[in-house]
């Protein structure tokens, strides 16, 4: 197995004395360019989420309608977790699909 060479000591993710932890050496056949973006990515969804679940309790709710055609508004979703995913219309979720 060859030494990776696109990391250089002092950067994010080498680790003091053992270098890049890539046991599998996966580093070398992908393009982990690729899987840092999707992880920052997937970092602020999660983010959001958390955001999104400290607001509902908060009391805080859009204005308007989350399903006109069931006559669903925002402020009529439950605050508990799987209450609030029940109360979410077939539609929307095949639209979050």
């Amino acid at each position: 197995s060859s030494a990776v060479t696109m990391f250089s000591e002092g950067d994010l993710g080498v680790l003091p004395p053992l270098g890049v932890y890539d046991p599998l050496g996966l580093i070398e056949t992908r393009n982990m360019y690729r899987y840092e973006c999707m992880e920052i990515k997937h970092g602020r969804a999660a983010m959001l989420g958390f955001l999104h679940v400290v607001l509902i309790h908060a009391g805080v709710r859009f204005p308007g309608y989350l399903s006109p055609s069931a006559g669903l508004k925002f402020a009529d979703v439950p605050v508990g977790c799987f209450a609030s995913l029940e109360a979410l219309p077939t539609a929307g979720w095949l639209q979050i699909m």
